[in-house]
């Protein structure tokens, strides 16, 4: 009786894992992606912001293979109106999720405060998503080409969920026209 009550147990504990395993998200048909064209790689005026706003690509990658490699990356993306300078992990969700931190009504810091709160807060926030994107993309494989701010803006969507599909199309794409970014900038 003690030896079924033990197989019974191995057994469920060996079927838990399966039962809970997520289901892989399909990634959507490629040829029903657009993304804005990222010729320009070779401005002076785009490279010099090549910081700021960029884009990634691999050789020999699949989009199927960038889209995983994106939608994992955006796991550890900042949650939304969260500020910028806390750190912490977030699990990306395919479903749009509702916001984790809300604004605070009261600001302790006035009207002034609030509005130089307002003008920091973008580029805080856009240099960190960036750059858990670079952390986790670049140990990869993948290579940084510049793109100028308006593209960005249009490939990126502002970092949602439908980016990932857009950023994807890029990184398998046909090689960038100008030169990646070394890894120090």
């Amino acid at each position: 009786m003690d030896l079924r009550i033990a197989c019974a147990a191995l057994m469920l504990v060996a079927m838990a894992p399966s039962a809970l395993a997520q289901t892989a998200v399909e990634p959507p048909d490629p040829a029903t992606v657009t993304i804005p064209d990222l010729s320009g790689g070779r401005d002076p005026a785009v490279v010099s912001n090549g910081w700021k706003y960029f884009y990634f690509w691999r050789a020999d990658t699949s989009y199927a293979e960038a889209y995983a490699d994106i939608a994992d990356c955006y796991r550890f993306m900042p949650a939304p109106n969260a500020t910028a300078s806390v750190p912490r992990f977030v699990p990306w969700e395919e479903a749009g999720s509702v916001a984790t931190v809300q604004p605070s009504v009261i600001q302790p810091y006035g009207v002034v405060g609030a509005v130089i709160g307002e003008i920091i807060a973008g580029p805080l926030v856009r240099r960190a998503h960036q750059s858990r994107l670079r952390r986790c993309m670049e140990p990869r494989g993948y290579q940084r080409y510049p793109l100028q701010e308006r593209r960005w803006e249009l490939l990126t969507d502002n970092f949602s969920p439908a980016s990932i599909a857009m950023q994807a199309k890029a990184a398998s794409g046909p090689r960038p026209d100008g030169d990646p970014l070394p890894e120090d900038r």
